[in-house]
């Protein structure tokens, strides 16, 4: 029987630091990593080591998302080269 296998995480963290030294504030728990900008949460990016996927769900204005969404895609490519990323913008319905 085949079990997916997991990240390390000094992996993770390596991530969530280099997210943090571009300026990025990011933070941790488990496999979902939510992304700061200017003090305001702007993205969540939700890894899944059994599918090889990523999925960054971006919820900040136009300008933001694509300096975030180009910052994590460096990223992804970097520590994880098998992984497909998947981009999607959540649009604000309230208020």
């Amino acid at each position: 029987m085949l079990f997916p296998r997991g990240v390390n995480a000094k992996v993770l963290n390596g991530l969530v630091h280099e997210l943090r030294m571009r300026g990025l504030w990011a933070e941790r728990h488990s496999y979902s990593i939510r992304i700061a900008y200017n003090g305001l949460f702007v993205a969540s990016l939700h890894l899944y080591p059994g599918f090889n996927e990523a999925v960054l769900r971006l919820y900040g204005r136009s300008d933001v998302n694509r300096h975030v969404q180009k910052e994590v895609e460096a990223l992804i490519r970097k520590y994880f080269p098998d992984y497909v990323l998947r981009a999607v913008v959540l649009r604000q319905t309230l208020g």
